[in-house]
Formats: C-alpha cells, structure tokens, sequence
C-alpha cells in the first residue's frame, strides 16, 4: 500500500524530496537491513540469558548384542531336570537387548562469564540501534544530494531550452533577412550550427537526469517502473539562508557508534578475564535401565542424581592472559580512532558551515551577474532585430547569458550540497525528513 500510495503521488504531482527521503529510510535495503540486525540483536540478547536459565536435556539410547549359539547338550544330563530349560534357552540365544534412557536438569548457579555476556549482549542490540540511524543518515545524505544533482540539472535544461527556443526564433528573423539580402547565408548557417549543437547537449543533459533518477530510485528502494516528477531546483528555496545548527558532538551517529564500540570493547576485556573466575551449577539427572535376555532374564532399574558442578580454571599456560591483553590493545586501538574522529568530525562541521556561508555569500553575486547578462541579451537582441548588432554579437551574449545562469545553477548546487554536509556534521540530517 506504501509503493501504491507514494508512486500515486509521484504520477500526479511533482515529487518532494521529503516524500522520497521519508520512503527511502522504510524502502531503502541498507536501511532494512540495518533493520533486520536490530532484530537479530534482540534474539542474540536472549540467547545469552537462556545461558542462565534452567537448561534440560534428555538422552535414549538402545543396543542388541549379538550372540552365538552355544551347543549345551552335555552339560543338560548334569544338572537337575528342573534347570533343563535354562539351558534350552541358553543353547537358542543369539542376542541380548540393552535399553536406557536419562534426564537431565541444569542450573547455572554462579559464572561471571555469563553475567559479562548478557550486558554484551545489551550493548550490542544498542549498538544495532545507533548503527541503524548512522545508516539511516547516510541514506537521507545520498538521497538529498542525489535529488538536489537532479533539480541542478532540471534548471539547466530549463535554461538550455530558454536558449534553444530563443536561437530558433533568431534563425527565422535571419532567414527571412537572407531571403530579402540583409545578412550573410554564412550568418544563417552559423547560427543553425548552434542550435544543433545546443540540441545535442540538451539530450546529453536530459540522458543523465533519467540516469539520475534510476539512481535516486535505487537509493530509495523504488521500484524501476515508478516515475517522479521533479522540478527545477526554485531560486527563492535555495537564497533563503538556512539556520545553522550547533555542533553538538554527542549528537552525531558516527560518534555514538564508536562511544557504544568502546564501551563493547569494555565487557570484551571482563569477558575475557572472565575465564580466570570458577563456575558453579545444580544438576539433577534420572537415569533408566532395562535389560532383557529372551525367556531367561528381564530388569530395570532407576537412578536419580542431584548434585554440584564446579569448574575451577588453574592453569592454561598464558592463553587467557594473552586472550586478555588482545582485548586491551584492540580497545585502544578504538580509543585512537575515537579521538581521530572527534577532531574529523568538528573540522568537518567547520568546514562545512564556511563552505556553505562562502556559497550563499557567492550565490547573489551570482544572481545578479545573471541578471546582468539576461538584460544585455535582452539589449543586444533588440539591436539586432533593428540591425544595429551583428549576428556574432547576438550569439556572444547568448552564450554568456548560458554560462551566467549555469554558474548561478552550480552555486546554488554547491548551496544545497553545503548545507547536507553541515547538517550531517552536526547530527542533523532528520531535519529534511520534515515537511515544511
């Protein structure tokens, strides 16, 4: 019902990229995937406490052992007429049955082993949960740029098509100036040159934005068939400066995943100074016995066994003692790694908040550098429709109106991608999961 809602949206209105961000962090498969270890991490945790539950076991177990036939007729005459069916039965047995069953309850009493392992498997299943949400952002990051690539691309088809149309009312003016012997056929010629080249680049423009979109639709788990509408990137969306976060360390899920690391790599030193500690544990056992011998002997018997297990580690020749240090030097190795990616993480911040204030600083001069070139086509148009500008003048401004408004359309690119870096460098990425 979700596909069917979002891809019904999609065909008949243009696409936020809230709605494909807030499918994506439901349909995405790292998402999901993250998704099934939280689960996974939940059935690990109750593992470890079935450790120190009551543990039952049971075992059956059944033999016949074979025998040969044994000729007694010389002793028959021996022995009383009373006992001379015993060694009938005796002379015709070939096997004997051999049967047992056994019960056994166990309850671990004491293991520090057990103990350390249930907090591992706590802070595992919390680590899942953290790693989920550093995917999650991750996620939100490839769909936001990969959307805002899209609408960069959206405006300079736009453009592209602005120029397109423009060129083509220009090579009417001209042939109808060539008809009546105004202008050169090498100015008509010149000029339907660029409009084809223009149309050439157009539909190289265009082949990358359906690239694009299957991209964006893989990043979101979309099916392939479903279509989005997305327009432009909107000038008024992109000049609004955008509220600067705070950089809060402990907020950013990368970070947290280390914290929650270490703290794994903590209860993975105890557990291994764990195998130093004795374990204790209750047991009750019932076994029972049958045996029988064809027409000669049958019994069973029980037996129940209650008592203590008690396991005392002495020596293992340095084997725990070295399993203990390994722990110790994979956490510092951690511990670097947490520094490395505390100083990362606030330069990163930095760098992302100069980058996007030196953007936006940059965009309106950029817009009005546009602005600029849009009124001097609009100028030299006009002189050349009166015959006071030349073909190749016309064609000059044009092309650097094209290059004007392509600069504004990567600044304001450059804007938008700022501004993810910045909000996932302060842990702030879900803000785009709201719709305004």
């Amino acid at each position: 019902m979700a596909v069917l809602s979002i891809c019904t949206q999609m065909i008949n209105a243009q696409t936020e990229m809230v709605d494909i961000i807030n499918y994506a962090l439901t349909h995405s498969r790292d998402v999901r995937k993250s998704a099934w270890q939280v689960q996974e991490a939940k059935y690990i945790r109750k593992e470890a406490l079935g450790h120190g539950l009551p543990q039952v076991e049971g075992s059956a177990s059944y033999s016949r052992m074979m025998l040969q036939k044994m000729d007694l007729s010389a002793f028959s005459s021996m022995v009383p007429s009373d006992y001379s069916s015993i060694f009938d039965a005796l002379s015709n047995l070939d096997h004997v049955d051999m049967a047992s069953a056994n019960v056994q309850v166990t309850q671990l009493i004491y293991s520090q082993a057990f103990w350390v392992g249930l907090k591992t498997a706590r802070k595992t299943q919390e680590l899942y949960t953290l790693q989920k949400a550093k995917n999650e952002e991750e996620v939100i990051a490839d769909v936001a740029n990969t959307y805002y690539q899209i609408q960069s691309m959206m405006f300079q088809l736009q453009t592209m098509d602005k120029s397109i149309q423009n060129l083509k009312e220009i090579y009417h003016m001209s042939e109808l100036k060539y008809n009546s012997d105004l202008i050169k056929e090498t100015d008509v010629s010149r000029l339907k040159v660029s409009i084809t080249n223009q149309d050439v680049t157009r539909q190289t423009l265009q082949n990358s934005i359906d690239l694009q979109i299957n991209y964006l639709k893989v990043l979101s788990g979309m099916p392939s068939d479903s279509t989005l509408k997305i327009s432009p990137m909107a000038s008024a969306d992109v000049e609004k400066e955008t509220h600067l976060n705070p950089f809060v360390l402990g907020q950013v899920p990368s970070y947290q995943v280390l914290l929650k690391q270490n703290e794994l790599y903590t209860l993975q030193v105890k557990q291994a100074k764990a195998k130093y500690y004795p374990t204790l544990a209750a047991f009750d056992k019932y076994s029972y016995s049958h045996y029988n011998i064809p027409d000669i002997y049958k019994t069973g018997s029980s037996m129940n066994t209650i008592g203590l297990s008690l396991s005392v580690p002495i020596f293992s020749s340095g084997i725990d003692y070295a399993k203990v240090k390994q722990a110790e030097f994979k956490q510092k190795q951690l511990n670097e790694d947490i520094s490395q990616t505390k100083d990362m993480l606030a330069i990163q911040y930095n760098n992302a908040m100069l980058e996007y204030q030196t953007a936006h600083n940059l965009l309106f001069v950029q817009k009005e550098n546009r602005e600029l070139a849009e009124k001097v086509y609009k100028q030299t148009h006009l002189q050349y429709v009166e015959g006071l500008a030349s073909m190749a003048d016309l064609l000059n401004v044009n092309s650097d109106f094209l290059q004007a408004d392509n600069s504004y359309d990567q600044q304001a690119l450059k804007c938008k991608t700022a501004e993810v870096k910045m909000l996932q460098a302060s842990g702030n990425l879900k803000q785009l999961t709201i719709k305004k």
